[in-house]
């Protein structure tokens, strides 16, 4: 009688782990709207001077301002990169899903459009092909730093170059550098962990398919490094800009509209 009944519980405990195993396959997705509260940081004039080239680089007739901050009329903030946490000791999915096998046979682009690179903030995977474009008519070098990353190539004008990048990741974004003319700069962020977003000019993010579990999510910006003051409502980001956010099955996650200081930006 007493072997029939461990039997029973047994079979009771298998049966309930399936269950909990299979709640939590599945996948969801994670979204956001980062504004800016307060007073927004003045970008200044490009530090331009009397470089040759500043015919080609000037727009409407007049010195660029600095991009490293961008908002629309409404105070909401593009190139917020909201990423899983893969720092040391972060728990990461074990696999991806599957929409993300094709994005490293994706060709990205970084152009040189009157002396800025377009885009700003730019997101690859590891291996994964990167055309350096210069739409300019005045030549420009592209040189990437990261942690991990490191590649300087000179694209004479109107004309491009590819590269394959290598195979470690970054945990954090890295810069792009034109060295010809200084003032230049953009951000990429290179790894093998899929789940980023970068906030588009309404401020707005979304990450798919994120593996149903609880995860870590982190706010970062090249202005303000880590965001450990933005707002989450229902959260406390940490020093390192992180929340804890449970993913489930079907569902989407929408942290609402985060509130990011101006001061916070003013590194």
């Amino acid at each position: 009688m007493k072997r029939v009944f461990c039997c029973t519980l047994f079979f009771v405990f298998c049966v309930s782990m399936s269950s909990v195993a299979l709640a939590q396959d599945g996948w969801g997705n994670l979204t956001g709207q980062i504004v800016i509260s307060g007073e927004v940081p003045e970008n200044q004039p490009e530090d331009v001077k009397d470089n040759p080239d500043k015919a080609v680089c000037l727009v409407d007739g007049k010195i660029p301002l600095d991009d490293g901050v961008v908002v629309n009329d409404k105070n909401q903030l593009r190139d917020v990169y909201v990423m899983m946490y893969t720092g040391r000791g972060a728990d990461t999915p074990d696999t991806y899903h599957p929409s993300y096998d094709a994005q490293k046979e994706v060709k990205l682009t970084l152009d040189n459009v009157k002396c800025r690179f377009v885009p700003k903030a730019s997101f690859a995977r590891p291996g994964q092909t990167l055309i350096l474009k210069n739409s300019d008519n005045v030549g420009h070098n592209c040189r990437i730093a990261t942690m991990e990353h490191e590649h300087n190539v000179n694209i004479v004008k109107n004309a491009a170059s590819e590269i394959v990048l290598g195979e470690e990741s970054d945990k954090i974004p890295g810069e792009v550098k034109c060295d010809i003319h200084q003032w230049m700069d953009a951000i990429i962020l290179i790894r093998d962990n899929p789940y980023v977003s970068i906030s588009d000019k309404d401020g707005k993010f979304k990450i798919e398919n994120i593996p149903a579990g609880d995860w870590k999510f982190q706010f970062w910006h090249k202005k303000g490094g880590y965001l450990k003051t933005i707002e989450v409502k229902g959260y406390e980001p940490d020093r390192r800009g992180t929340i804890e956010a449970t993913i489930k099955a079907g569902e989407t996650l929408d942290l609402g509209t985060l509130s990011l200081p101006g001061e916070a930006l003013t590194k």
